[in-house]
């Protein structure tokens, strides 16, 4: 190619002018130069606008805090790239981050996206790396649970991998794809957008590929740390959890996550935790007053591919195992199972 394709880094803010200041040079100081830069601030209160002009990014500012994944999608709308990079305001990234989130994408048109590797801030260690899915607990000490029996653990692989899942925090996404699955589900405040649209995109049969030599560096939770953050995630957790299991997953995982978060209710009661209570309340009847929508979407989803929901969770465990064992059309789903 003569010219490289155009990326558009979209990040949203959130009071964070301290985290742009160093965010922004690192992204501007990259390899890969065909870059616009899009940061959506969800009604900041602090100077993050004089921080970002400093930058040369486009500004889309919003008259109120409408969540992470709405967020987002109001910056792929105005985004000109052909490439749709999603990125955390509090990180930082290596000169090369871009280059090597784009070579896998140019080719081989079948992928969505790539994910790359995230150490913390310190450089301790990786904390996020390839992404793989499992059925139940096992010995892994880096295992998160995505939804009661089913976890996913981060592997230190050391080549391009393809994986069930692209990290929000640093996903390189073809535009025309995204497009095409209508973006990230605007009813996810914070926490499973990425799981979410990535589990549709292997659907249509669109890959997922970790790009271990794309490397940044992350303050992972730093969003978190105040009484209202806190609140804030575990309220978009919640959601997340919720809406996923029952828009995406086989109905006993959907039964179980329900269960564990209607006991959670009776156990914020009984510890007086009123605010949390509240909060999960509101919650489990906001989804639960989605119900009929979401199975309605979930059904109509998974016909339009002549597959199901139980076909499709079996395609993504075994990606851990390899592709040549899934391209037989026995587990597999969508136009990845018809090869």
């Amino acid at each position: 190619m003569s010219a490289r394709p155009l990326v558009s880094v979209v990040m949203v803010n959130w009071n964070g002018a301290q985290h742009l200041r160093i965010c922004l040079p690192s992204l501007r100081e990259q390899s890969y130069e065909a870059l616009e830069i899009i940061v959506v601030d969800n009604a900041s209160s602090d100077d993050s606008e004089a921080a970002a002009r400093n930058f040369d990014v486009r500004w889309l500012p919003l008259e109120q805090n409408i969540g992470l994944a709405p967020a987002l999608n109001r910056g792929a709308e105005i985004a000109a790239g052909e490439f749709l990079l999603f990125v955390n305001n509090d990180m930082r990234f290596d000169r090369e981050f871009v280059a090597e989130l784009v070579a896998p994408m140019i080719s081989d048109r079948a992928i969505f996206a790539t994910d790359a590797k995230q150490y913390f801030w310190d450089g301790s260690g990786p904390g996020h790396s390839a992404c793989r899915l499992r059925k139940g607990r096992t010995a892994a000490a880096n295992e998160t649970e995505l939804v009661p029996g089913l976890y996913f653990a981060q592997q230190n692989e050391q080549q391009n991998t393809e994986v069930f899942l692209a990290s929000a925090a640093c996903m390189l996404a073809r535009k025309a794809n995204f497009a095409a699955l209508k973006g990230f589900d605007g009813r996810l405040p914070l926490g499973y957008e990425d799981v979410e649209i990535c589990w549709r995109a292997w659907l249509h049969g669109w890959k997922i590929v970790y790009a271990p030599k794309a490397i940044c560096w992350h303050r992972v939770g730093s969003s978190g740390k105040s009484p209202e953050g806190a609140r804030y995630n575990f309220r978009g957790v919640l959601t997340g959890r919720l809406l996923f299991a029952t828009k995406l997953l086989p109905w006993r995982y959907a039964l179980q996550t329900w269960g564990v978060s209607i006991a959670g209710l009776a156990k914020d009661v009984s510890r007086r935790q009123w605010a949390i209570a509240a909060d999960r309340l509101r919650i489990l009847a906001r989804i639960g007053g989605l119900g009929v929508r979401l199975l309605t979407e979930k059904r109509e989803l998974f016909g339009t591919f002549h597959s199901s929901s139980e076909k499709h969770l079996n395609f993504l465990l075994q990606l851990a195992n390899g592709r040549d064992e899934l391209i037989d059309g026995s587990s597999g789903t969508g136009r990845a199972a018809r090869g």
